[in-house]
């Protein structure tokens, strides 16, 4: 149990770390004051109010705020409140991208979309990478609460938050070639996942394919197999995490089989069929998930009908949740740009995807699409999925220190 004396020393030294003496200009000293007592919970109540950034700096005031900061409790408490309040979260996009200069050399970059200037040109940073140098094979795996899981080479894997500069290493698998990605966090567990999918043929099963998945705990520090997934998914996917689950589409049936969307729990480490909307008649040429406001959206591309779909599953798991929340035409999209990853809906309604070089802002009220263009990026057909992060403070290390 705590000693009240003690902590009430400690609240007080928190309080002095906060505590400027103030002169007036004409360098005469004012007189002194005993200084006010402000209790741990008001200090913790004011410092959650602040962003990432100025949390970091006032870490290096004082002892006790690097405690405060880094306290788990009060790194919860900051993260529910950034994700609940608009004004405090700090979205940022992440996408790998080939330059333009040289296509061979590849880099990370991260940045805000509402960071634009007159020109639509959006203003990028450059991501610090934990590896010497990107890869062409390198992957940004998934983002949640601030952590961005990237696989190199497809068998080293890093956990990083950008905003505290800090990484972790996961440990190496000697199996190199898988093809479905995923990463997540499990509340019940307060624990965060690595998923990876190899899939082989195996004519002994009904669909003729099966995956092998082995699963990474941060919170024990290894990987382990669990049961097979028998299903065919496509390579080199990213699985779409939500609500403590990792989403990804998938095949049943030989050759090309029809198309299905896989659900792992990550709690209990299971696997079910999603169920998909009802699309109509029309088969789509493509489909791509992704999660738009923390749900599972799905975007249909229709390329006779020079449209798309981009639905909607506003209760996670419940068919009839499913909304069609807008309808695409591709003949109004400027230079004639793709869809792609579907990122996030603003504020005030407007719907981003991005797509290769691209990041597209279509406005549903207007039916105006704008597009924002990421400098130095060399235009590709192959689309890396790009990624939306919010800065926080949790640690991909924290877990180090209680083992």
């Amino acid at each position: 149990m705590n000693n009240p004396r003690n902590g009430t020393a400690q609240n007080h030294r928190s309080a002095k770390a906060m505590m400027c003496p103030l002169n007036p200009p004409n360098g005469r000293e004012t007189p002194t004051f005993p200084s006010p007592w402000f209790p741990q919970e008001i200090i913790g109540e004011i410092l959650s109010n602040l962003s990432v950034k100025s949390l970091v700096r006032f870490r290096c005031v004082s002892k006790s705020l690097k405690s405060l900061i880094s306290d788990p409790v009060f790194i919860k408490k900051h993260l529910n409140r950034t994700q609940n309040d608009p004004k405090l979260s700090k979205k940022r996009v992440l996408m790998k991208t080939s330059s333009t200069q040289n296509p061979d050399r590849c880099s990370i970059k991260s940045f805000n979309l509402s960071d634009t200037n007159e020109d639509s040109i959006v203003n990028t940073t450059e991501f610090e990478y934990p590896s010497t140098e990107v890869s062409r094979n390198d992957m940004i795996v998934g983002s949640c609460n601030g952590l961005i899981c990237i696989a190199v080479r497809e068998y080293k894997f890093f956990l990083v938050n950008p905003a505290l500069r800090v990484f972790k290493k996961l440990p190496s698998l000697c199996i190199e070639v898988y093809t479905v990605y995923g990463f997540g966090f499990v509340a019940s567990e307060d624990d965060y996942k690595v998923v990876r999918v190899f899939c082989y043929s195996n004519k002994t099963v009904e669909d003729g394919y099966m995956g092998l998945v082995t699963v990474y705990s941060l919170r024990d520090n290894y990987w382990r197999r669990i049961d097979d997934m028998p299903y065919r998914a496509p390579a080199n996917q990213v699985m779409k995490h939500v609500d403590g689950t990792l989403n990804w589409s998938a095949y049943r049936g030989r050759d090309t089989g029809s198309y299905i969307i896989v659900s792992l729990d990550l709690a209990h480490e299971t696997y079910r069929e999603v169920m998909q909307p009802c699309y109509g008649d029309d088969e789509a040429d493509r489909r791509i998930l992704g999660v738009l406001d923390g749900c599972l959206c799905l975007l249909c591309d229709y390329w006779r009908r020079s449209c798309a779909d981009l639905w909607v599953m506003k209760e996670y798991g419940k068919r009839e949740s499913w909304t069609l929340l807008v309808s695409l035409s591709c003949n109004a999209v400027p230079r004639n740009a793709c869809f792609g990853t579907p990122l996030f809906v603003s504020g005030s309604g407007e719907i981003w995807l991005c797509f290769g070089k691209d990041c597209i802002e279509y406005n549903p009220k207007e039916d105006v699409f704008r597009i924002l263009e990421i400098p130095d990026f060399a235009d590709s057909s192959i689309c890396p999925p790009a990624h939306v992060y919010e800065e926080s403070l949790v640690s991909p290390i924290a877990f180090d220190h209680h083992r």
